[in-house]
């Protein structure tokens, strides 16, 4: 099993940013809210808005994550959506409390209002009870990546074949079959080829359910919460976001090692964490004034 640390960095008081960066760009936009009351909060090297930097609107004890831009919307790249991801983890590594806000939300100037005292007036005060519940709960909590792999897909194949009696009879026919074909025999071979292939992929996402299953269970034992995320491509069978009690990583990672002993190296299990729980919390902050 491969387990991917963030680093976890002491929580502290940080630079604040300059006025300059911080009046560039007539909105605000917003990647997380956090406990904090860190008036001089700021984060430098990170975020999709350039020169800006990132600093936090506070308000009696939680604070807004922002940086400044010009930007109506930003563009939904695999860029900007690393980069929103990537501040709201250097504010969890410094000791914050993270609940991710959804992409490309973004506050601006309107009606004589500047766009901070609107994300103060609409979020950190508007919804500060609702904010403050989800802190104290999100606060012990951390989510965990797990993708699971299997490391030989001709075993894999190979076992779907000797244990599926119709994909074996049909496979042993195609073989016989595997002379010079006339001509009236040639679709008939074509579409038993396709019906093989089906089978065999039908029978892969039968494995994958099992042995994904099989995995959710033994984690759910540890987790306060188990979801499944898409799986990419035929080797991986189980891509899993966990929430998890701090106290609880190291059974975590002893539930996945046991795992993938038992698969007697069938299998390949990576563990990445403690990540921002963006599976499990977002805010959705709309404007209505």
């Amino acid at each position: 099993m491969t387990t991917v640390t963030l680093p976890n960095e002491s929580c502290g008081t940080l630079p604040a940013a300059s006025d300059a960066s911080r009046l560039t760009g007539p909105r605000r936009y917003i990647y997380c809210v956090i406990d904090c009351d860190e008036a001089a909060f700021s984060l430098d090297g990170v975020g999709p808005c350039g020169d800006s930097g990132v600093f936090a609107i506070t308000h009696d004890g939680i604070a807004a994550v922002v940086c400044a831009t010009s930007e109506e919307k930003l563009e939904i790249s695999r860029g900007n959506t690393l980069a929103h991801q990537r501040v709201m983890e250097a504010a969890m590594q410094r000791g914050h409390t993270v609940l991710p806000v959804r992409f490309n939300t973004i506050a601006e100037d309107k009606g004589g209002t500047a766009a901070e005292q609107r994300i103060v007036d609409h979020v950190l005060a508007g919804r500060r009870e609702e904010i403050r519940g989800l802190l104290s709960k999100m606060r012990p909590l951390v989510e965990l990546g797990v993708k699971a792999s299997w490391t030989n897909m001709d075993e894999v194949f190979r076992e779907i074949a000797q244990t599926n009696a119709e994909i074996r009879s049909l496979r042993k026919t195609l073989l016989a079959a595997g002379g010079p074909a006339t001509t009236g025999r040639r679709p008939a071979r074509m579409t038993d080829q396709i019906r093989l292939g089906e089978m065999v992929k039908k029978a892969l996402e039968k494995q994958k359910t099992d042995l994904e299953a099989s995995l959710r269970v033994r984690l759910s034992l540890v987790a306060a919460e188990v979801r499944k995320n898409k799986t990419f491509g035929d080797p991986m069978f189980a891509n899993l976001a966990l929430l998890v009690d701090k106290a609880q990583q190291p059974a975590v990672e002893a539930v996945l090692s046991a795992f993938e002993a038992r698969q007697a190296g069938a299998v390949k299990l990576r563990c990445v964490g403690p990540l921002p729980p963006s599976n499990f919390v977002e805010l959705v902050i709309t404007w209505d004034d």
